[in-house]
């Protein structure tokens, strides 16, 4: 019913366009039969006679008419059906298709390079996974070596299956001595944590020896290893009595839920980190779970300790005050680590900090329109009012009493505005 969509004519010059088809051409059992050269030639002389009595008209071709042109060219005769050509074809236009005839070497090398030379990734990694199970690795990796394209595809695919020592094993026969490092890495990861120290210590003995150039890799291995070391006797050593349910239902801002003594083990540095400033604080320097103790051996900066330790603190309902204030020029008080009052009071307010801890560190901000702002959403109202008095805004500080309940800053306003010998600007 869309023949004039196919042919780009009428159905009146389709029909037409049929009889001189069937009159140039034999009968056969079945499309299939016809060769294609054969076919096109006779619409081509017929395309082109100066004796045919009509023209085609010129249209643009629909989607639909792509579609089935592209199916038509797909068609095969009997003798190529097994083709590494004609299967790669098929496998890209989503047709049936059979990968069990290539039994010899020669003909699944050709396979994959008709494969690459198409071009598409999907055909890629169908040829891959066929390969991948019907040659053993001491055949397949040489293949891949000589192929960088499929070599990447092939990796691509152990990453997905989760096996990251084929994976390895294939980085470091392409000099990729890096890349097989953390596929290693990765691969200690999926015998749990009970193993996981177990697994690090054997890759760190064995397989990275092997390979050259990977100084970083090698003491991210081994400093995982200290850490491990450190979070076992931990978390054997929490029945204290202090490290009960208190806050449990806190979340950090910056690693996420804290960690408890079950599952200490296997968890990240910071997290570690964040667990001892909770509940060993003042332990002793030569301890495992000392915080300046961690601080000292994988080499944290001062920013990163300063912010664990004041989210650990703040975690307890401790005071984070000393830790965050250091003594700036002339002796006046300064944030440590140059970090920003502004996050810092955003999650001082998430964890419910202490009052006392806002009304100190918003006065250390640079502007007045900043620590006005500040104190506002934060509702500091001693601040708030101490702001308006120094930029001499009586009409803002009637404002603000307007809108406050607490009558002690009520009074408090209202005797500034009594007694006071400042010049107003309005």
């Amino acid at each position: 019913e869309h023949s004039d969509d196919i042919f780009g004519a009428t159905p009146l010059q389709t029909a037409q366009l049929s009889k001189q088809v069937k009159q140039n051409i034999p009968q056969q059992s079945s499309l299939t039969s016809v060769p294609h050269t054969k076919l096109s030639q006779s619409l081509s002389s017929l395309s082109t006679s100066s004796n045919s009595s009509f023209k085609f008209t010129a249209r643009q071709p629909s989607k639909q008419c792509e579609v089935t042109c592209k199916l038509l060219s797909s068609i095969v005769n009997d003798e190529t059906l097994s083709s590494p050509k004609d299967v790669v074809r098929s496998i890209f236009l989503g047709m049936s298709f059979d990968l069990s005839c290539f039994k010899k070497l020669s003909d699944k090398t050709v396979l994959l390079d008709e494969a690459l030379r198409l071009g598409d990734s999907d055909v890629i990694c169908a040829v891959l996974l066929f390969l991948q199970k019907s040659l053993h690795q001491l055949v397949l990796f040489p293949l891949l070596k000589e192929r960088h394209v499929a070599a990447r595809e092939y990796i691509a695919i152990l990453e997905k299956q989760k096996d990251f020592k084929e994976a390895a094993m294939l980085c470091a026969d392409l000099q990729n001595s890096k890349e097989a490092a953390v596929h290693l890495y990765n691969s200690c990861f999926r015998g749990g944590d009970q193993n996981l120290q177990q697994s690090l210590e054997h890759i760190s003995k064995n397989e990275l020896k092997n390979l050259k150039q990977i100084e970083v890799e090698s003491e991210t291995v081994k400093e995982h290893i200290q850490l491990l070391e450190r979070q076992y006797p931990i978390a054997v050593n929490r029945s204290l009595p202090h490290q009960s349910e208190k806050q449990k239902d806190k979340t950090s801002p910056c690693v996420g839920k804290p960690v408890s003594a079950d599952n200490l083990v296997g968890s990240s540095l910071l997290s570690t980190l964040q667990y001892c400033c909770r509940y060993n604080w003042d332990a002793p320097e030569n301890l495992l779970a000392s915080p300046v103790g961690l601080k000292k051996t994988f080499r944290l900066t001062e920013r990163q300790y300063i912010w664990n330790a004041f989210i650990g603190r703040l975690l307890m309902n401790e005071d984070p005050i000393k830790i965050l204030l250091v003594k700036g020029m002339f002796g006046a008080p300064k944030i440590s680590a140059n970090l920003s009052i502004t996050r810092i009071l955003e999650i001082a307010s998430k964890l419910n900090g202490n009052p006392n801890l806002f009304d100190q560190l918003i006065p250390l901000t640079e502007t007045s329109d900043k620590r006005y702002h500040l104190a506002k959403r934060y509702q500091r109202h001693r601040i708030v009012i101490d702001v308006l008095i120094s930029n001499k805004d009586r009409i803002s500080l009637l404002q603000y009493r307007d809108s406050i309940d607490d009558q002690t800053e009520i009074d408090y306003i209202n005797n500034t505005l009594r007694v006071s010998s400042t010049r107003w600007k309005n």
